[in-house]
């Protein structure tokens, strides 16, 4: 089972600061557990306009690419300028055509 974060931004954010910042998470992820085991543990979607992101982590080395996005959101946008709810269902499946695939 994995878990599912919904981190929901202040208007106006910039979609490619959110999409850098999650790339940047994932390759540092990658440095540390290798690109494939992130590529099994990390799923997101960048939801158009920017406003959030949903993250499907299963893992540590899931879990550790979403703790750097948020790192490295708070250094970018602020503490302030998101928020991170925990969604109560399941991980959506891999295959889910609404997530990105990492490394593709």
């Amino acid at each position: 089972m994995g878990t599912v974060l919904r981190f929901t931004f202040a208007e106006g954010v910039d979609v490619g600061a959110v999409e850098s910042d999650m790339a940047l998470a994932i390759f540092a992820a990658e440095c540390v557990y290798g690109r494939p085991r992130v590529r099994m543990e990390t799923s997101y979607l960048v939801e158009e306009g920017g406003q959030a992101c949903v993250v499907a982590v299963s893992g540590e080395a899931g879990e550790i690419a979403v703790r750097i996005f948020a790192g490295l959101s708070a250094a970018r946008l602020g503490e302030d300028s998101y928020t991170v709810r925990r969604m109560p269902q399941a991980a959506p499946s891999q295959t889910d055509p609404r997530l990105a695939q990492v490394g593709t």
